[in-house]
């Protein structure tokens, strides 16, 4: 495990990024709008789906393991949303989750 950390921060010195910016980078690559958009999902109104799922998909980079961790945490100051918005979204039965895992897996 050590291994990796040293190559992360090696990463990090070489580009001289912020975590914050590799993050947003590594999302703009996945298109949520598009995966979104092709699974044919639309909310009625409050944050965007995308900006919802983004965060959720963000969630293990910052070594969080659940939304619980996440609003306890520091990084909770990313955000305005609160953790109503994400539960709603996530137990949505209408949500296609198939499709949109498919989605970023087929991008990754």
């Amino acid at each position: 495990m050590r291994e990796n950390a040293t190559e992360i921060k090696k990463v990090l010195d070489e580009h001289q990024y912020s975590i914050n910016a590799i993050i947003f980078d590594a999302m703009g690559t996945f298109k949520l709008n598009s995966i979104i958009r092709k699974a044919h999902f639309k909310k009625q109104e409050g944050y965007r789906v995308t900006e919802i799922l983004a965060l959720m998909i963000m969630l293990p980079l910052m070594l969080l393991n659940s939304v619980n961790s996440f609003y306890k945490s520091e990084f909770q100051k990313v955000t305005k949303m609160k953790k109503d918005a994400i539960y709603r979204l996530k137990n949505h039965e209408m949500m296609p989750w198939r499709d949109i895992l498919y989605g970023v897996a087929k991008r990754f």
